[in-house]
């Protein structure tokens, strides 16, 4: 890179450009440039580029200047040469990055300005490039405070993460001669070929021949495209061994909040080497544990040992317990101690308070982020599996609840950026295929997936239809009326979806397989979209079947939910659905002859529109959320008992305005679903509360509906707010007992079917920001209880039952998935206000 400054002027006298001979008896120039390169931040974040200042300066005048960059971010040598006389210079310089570059940690930078003579100056200036996906180098051993002695071993452990693969990895020690490499051959580093891996962990031992003073332990390593990376450093002290009668320093690490399988990390150090490590677990004045490992034959001095704390066997969670590390030297007098204050030997002695909390938590894959999430009690054999979309990795993720594990690589034919997930009914009674639905928002289907075991693949796609939004109107002018369409060209992009099945088309609840399945999903919005639905979303509905015949297809859009009165504000609704190749077939599903009026400005939806359907798959539930243009979050209510009218019966031509001499009009079917709540109910709802929806539940049967904002409201199903219970801010999850029947302003009775009525059953366990899940009767709003896990569910809380009837609570947290085995949960609210 070379940038040219001015226009050439040579004086062929006194001028500095004259390098190679000395006409006239003038002096040749010696007097070397200056140069200073400046920031006014040692640390700079990669979004907002590298950037520095440059001040040079030369007695005649500059010919070059030269920036060299190395370290986090390699390139160079750019110059800038100046072709006119430049005695002095400030500039910046920035170096900007491509979104995914790897870039990053420490920059060395060189500048060295020239003159004309060949005199030069140099200057170096460090910056902490920041970016989250730049090399990181971690020293995991010896940590601070190590401590060594002559003969002993010491372990060197380092770590290197990089999304672009990790070339070599290795560490360095200072003075090098204060230890040996027993390894045969020895090595301080090892380097790899493609296929890189994004994670490298190097493990090496080495033993200690200095007899006092310290040494410095460094890891380093190398990415894909050669940027080195370097860990802190640690210093590690040599001490006598001899004549041994004090204990091991130990400390130990533990969270305030432990799940039973969580791990304690106990840390020893002694010059005689540490030959027994372990921990001990008191609860109640008992000890419940004492478990400890033999390391004498590592002949180590820093030793650092993580172990589960085993606690299943615990009665009844949540329960404190006191943790203490401990440990033995390996000196003639053995000495051992616990863990004390920042492991001072025979220092105060530390005892850490941790209160074991429900639930197993298992991380998700690097890069995870879960859309949506359900329960399958048939998954695995009949001991249930979790499908959670993982939408930027577009797979679909099974967790197998009976070893409490994912599995590898999951389902990776989900389609694109899946977000949705939904059951394949079965009948209206609650039981369902081993399939799901998935809606991949990253196209413009519904992706159908098998997920038995021996299969966990997709089956087929479903394409779903182009609706056109049409403004219909008829304009009188001077020239007479004509009829003008305004088309609105909405996004088809799939979000959230529930399944339905339409009753009774199999026989009894039974679903009929092939034209009774429907797909209830909201859409992802687009900005491209056509103002005013631009980042909007939409509602609507489609008949799962493989067909691609165009006679078997279904899709409507729900133009019911905005239905308004005739207004100034409000125009003549027309629908088109189109299908493209192999379907080819273009048709009015809604003409103007219907009447339909709609506002248009508040037509779309929020755009995160949230769907789910009930336990029976008689009923779905739908919630505006995310940004939202209108005054007050709006939802809708779904039975699939409505009728629905649809098809070439519904066909009408009109003409528009009627009676017109001109023969101005419409024509095509006018599909309407019965079974969408109208207009005036989501209006009720608005008026009684006016909230940002966060998210939704519905119980087995849709009786009884809950959204959640600053407060989580019960609706029933006619969508008649009913009441509230409290629910704080920043943790959105929630959903009800698996087996909840209830209608929502009956405590007593099922009159929409379902289970027999138990008020135990009659709860929603809504997350918490403080790790907490708190339970509420639904009837009488009240708070039942609280069951506490260690981290703040942040995403989906999902309540399944498997098999055996068992309550299972799944949610997403910051570390992964956790799941709860719901204990027993005892309902002091009575089964009925009054006897």
């Amino acid at each position: 890179m070379r940038a040219l400054w001015g226009i050439v002027v040579c004086a062929a006298a006194v001028w500095a450009c004259e390098t190679t001979r000395n006409p006239g008896g003038v002096q040749k120039d010696l007097t070397p440039p200056n140069i200073t390169l400046s920031t006014a931040r040692d640390t700079e974040d990669i979004a907002g580029g590298l950037s520095f200042t440059v001040t040079a300066s030369d007695n005649l005048s500059l010919k070059t200047i030269r920036i060299t960059y190395s370290g986090g971010y390699i390139a160079g040598p750019v110059d800038t040469t100046f072709i006119a006389q430049t005695k002095s210079i400030t500039y910046v310089r920035t170096v900007t990055f491509p979104a995914s570059s790897g870039a990053g940690g420490n920059v060395m930078i060189v500048g060295r300005a020239i003159d004309g003579a060949g005199n030069f100056a140099e200057d170096t200036l460090f910056i902490f490039l920041a970016n989250v996906q730049a090399l990181k180098v971690f020293l995991i051993a010896p940590t601070p405070g190590a401590v060594a002695s002559t003969g002993r071993n010491i372990q060197v452990q380092v770590v290197a993460v990089q999304n672009s693969g990790i070339r070599k990895i290795g560490f360095q020690t200072s003075p090098p001669g204060a230890v040996t490499n027993p390894t045969t051959p020895p090595f301080d580093s090892t380097s790899f070929t493609p296929p890189l891996a994004d994670s490298v962990t190097y493990t090496d031992t080495l033993t200690v021949v200095a007899t006092s003073g310290t040494f410095v332990v460094q890891g380093f390593a190398e990415d894909s495209a050669g940027r080195r990376g370097t860990s802190s450093t640690v210093t590690v002290n040599v001490l006598s061994a001899a004549n041994d009668v004090t204990p091991p320093s130990v400390t130990d690490s533990l969270g305030t909040r432990v799940e039973v399988s969580d791990s304690v990390l106990v840390h020893a150090t002694d010059p005689s080497a540490v030959s027994w490590i372990g921990f001990r677990v008191d609860t109640g004045g008992l000890v419940v544990r004492f478990d400890t490992i033999n390391v004498a034959a590592g002949n180590l001095t820093d030793v650092r040992q993580m172990f589960s704390l085993n606690l299943a066997a615990l009665p009844k969670l949540p329960q404190t317990i006191v943790v203490r590390g401990y440990a033995c030297d390996n000196a003639v007098a053995r000495n051992c101690a616990y863990s004390t204050v920042n492991g001072v030997v025979a220092g105060t002695p530390k005892a850490d308070t941790a209160t074991v909390v429900a639930g197993v938590t298992k991380p998700l894959p690097g890069g995870s982020q879960i859309g949506d999430a359900i329960f399958n009690k048939n998954g695995n054999g009949g001991t249930g599996e979790l499908y959670l979309t993982n939408t930027p990795l577009s797979r679909v993720e099974i967790f197998q609840v009976a070893n409490t594990s994912f599995v590898a690589g999951g389902i990776p034919t989900a389609g694109p950026q899946p977000i949705g997930i939904a059951m394949w009914p079965v009948d209206t009674a609650g039981n369902y295929d081993d399939t799901v639905v998935v809606a991949n928002s990253g196209g413009t289907e519904l992706s159908v997936i098998d997920v038995r075991t021996a299969v966990r693949r997709l089956v087929w796609r479903q394409d779903l239809p182009n609706f056109l939004i049409e403004k219909y109107k008829v304009v009188i002018g001077p020239g007479g009326a004509t009829k003008q369409i305004t088309v609105f060209d909405v996004s088809d992009r799939p979000q959230y979806l529930g399944t339905v099945c339409r009753p009774n088309s199999g026989g009894g609840n039974l679903c009929n397989q092939t034209d009774s399945i429907f797909a209830i999903y909201s859409t992802t919005p687009t900005q491209s979209s056509t103002s005013p639905f631009n980042g909007k979303a939409t509602l609507r509905m489609e008949k799962l079947t493989p067909s691609v015949n165009p006679a078997n297809l279904f899709g409507h859009l729900f133009w019911e939910i905005g239905n308004v009165a005739a207004s100034d504000a409000s125009d003549t609704l027309r629908i088109e659905l189109r299908r493209g190749r192999p379907y080819n077939v273009t048709q009015v599903v809604l003409s103007a002859c219907l009447g339909v009026t709609v506002n248009f400005a508040t037509f779309g939806l929020g755009d995160s529109t949230f769907v789910r359907n009930s336990g029976n798959f008689a009923h779905a539930f739908i919630g505006e959320g995310g940004r939202i243009t209108t005054a007050f979050a709006r939802v809708m209510n779904y039975s699939a008992s409505g009728n629905l009218v649809q098809g070439a019966g519904t066909f009408t031509s009109c003409l528009t305005p009627a009676g017109n001499s001109l023969g101005i009009g419409d024509a095509g079917d006018n599909d309407v679903d019965l079974g969408m709540s109208p207009a005036v109910d989501v209006s009720d709802f608005i008026s009684n509360t006016g909230i940002h929806v966060l998210s939704i539940a519905t119980n087995f049967n849709g009786a009884t509906n809950l959204v959640r904002a600053d407060s989580i409201y019960v609706l029933d199903e006619g969508l008649r707010l009913k009441g509230t219970s409290p629910a704080p801010t920043g943790a959105p999850g929630m959903d009800m007992n698996y087996n909840h029947a209830f209608q929502a302003g009956n405590p007593g009775t099922a009159p929409f079917g379902g289970p027999a009525p138990n008020s135990n059953d009659r709860v929603v366990f809504a997350a918490r920001p403080d790790g907490n899940i708190d339970v509420f009767d639904t009837f009488f709003y009240g708070i039942v209880g609280s069951v506490p896990v260690r981290d703040p569910i942040i995403g989906p809380l999902r309540v399944g039952r498997d098999t055996g009837g068992n309550q299972l609570l799944f949610g997403i947290t910051a570390r992964g998935l956790v799941m709860v085995r719901l204990p027993p949960i005892v309902n002091l609210f009575p089964i009925r206000s009054s006897p």
